[in-house]
């Protein structure tokens, strides 16, 4: 089985094809733009022509894509160039996936919610706040308005394997405490930190799931399963790195910038009840995506 995964050089992207690669049944393809490497097809996911021709050109029965812009400041700060990479690159690849009948999972977020009242279901109504959790409920969108056959998971906050302390939103904390200075943590909205290579070890059970169950498809959930705010993910940390807790302060209302759901809990029942699911204790998993960066 052949599969592409867009947006491979990045934190889940990478996870994603580690997994698959230990499976001699998948032949995995992924594509990248700014750190493609040599075993990585280089695609620029804003122009249309590159991801049919990379589609085309593999022809893969199943395409996980990752590829979008996930940060939320960042996304208010340019809502069209949000919408071109998350919106207009999903309905690229979508076509691409209908042209040559390949099934397409569709990688998203919790922030479609808006926070007021979790768990969420996938079939609970989506109000997302900011531009981000909107560019991607309308990535969500296009979906069914070209394919058939189609998988979204959701997932929240990620955190794994980096290759810089800035690439997750989690392990940016280290580099935050790393400065010595007195800092102020959001210990307002509880998040449900989720490592990658869970993320991962799901969607091989989701594709081989689909493979013995070929109806399976729609909106699906995954989500790591302790509750935390970034103040609480900042003394989790401060004890992995070893460094005292008096300059770890918490803020106790909303995080400034674009606004954030209170809790966003994702439930993920109806994974589990087909028995797909894995969770990483979340100190275990951070202590081993931290440490490298502590002993250089």
């Amino acid at each position: 089985m052949k599969i592409l995964v867009t947006g491979a050089s990045g934190l889940l992207g990478r996870a994603i094809c580690s997994r698959l690669h230990k499976y001699s049944c998948f032949e995995t393809v992924g594509t990248a733009y700014s750190r493609a490497t040599e075993d990585l097809v280089r695609v620029n996911i804003l122009e249309r022509r590159q991801i049919e021709s990379c589609i085309e050109k593999v022809r893969p029965d199943c395409i996980i894509h990752c590829a979008a812009t996930r940060k939320p400041d960042i996304c208010e700060k340019d809502p069209a160039l949000t919408t071109r990479l998350n919106v207009d690159a999903t309905e690229w690849v979508a076509a691409g996936a209908s042209k040559i009948g390949a099934w397409m999972i569709h990688i998203s977020t919790d922030y479609v919610f808006d926070g007021t009242n979790p768990p969420y279901h996938p079939d609970s109504k989506p109000n997302p706040l900011n531009a981000y959790g909107k560019s991607k409920l309308q990535s969500e969108k296009v979906l069914p308005e070209i394919l058939k056959d189609f998988c979204i998971l959701r997932v929240p906050i990620l955190y794994g394997p980096i290759e810089s302390l800035d690439e997750s939103p989690v392990t940016v904390i280290a580099k935050q405490l790393l400065t010595g200075r007195e800092q102020e943590f959001d210990n307002w909205a509880t998040r449900y930190p989720t490592h990658t290579a869970d993320v991962a070890f799901v969607l091989r059970q989701i594709i081989e799931h689909k493979r013995n169950n070929p109806a399976f498809g729609g909106i699906c959930h995954w989500s790591g399963n302790e509750p935390c705010t970034k103040f609480a993910m900042a003394r989790v940390i401060s004890d992995i790195m070893n460094i005292p807790k008096q300059n770890i302060t918490a803020q106790d209302t909303p995080a400034p910038g674009a606004v954030r759901p209170k809790n966003a809990h994702l439930d993920c029942t109806l994974l589990e009840s087909l028995g797909i699911g894995r969770h990483t204790k979340f100190a275990e998993g951070l202590a081993d995506s931290i440490k490298p960066f502590l002993a250089a």
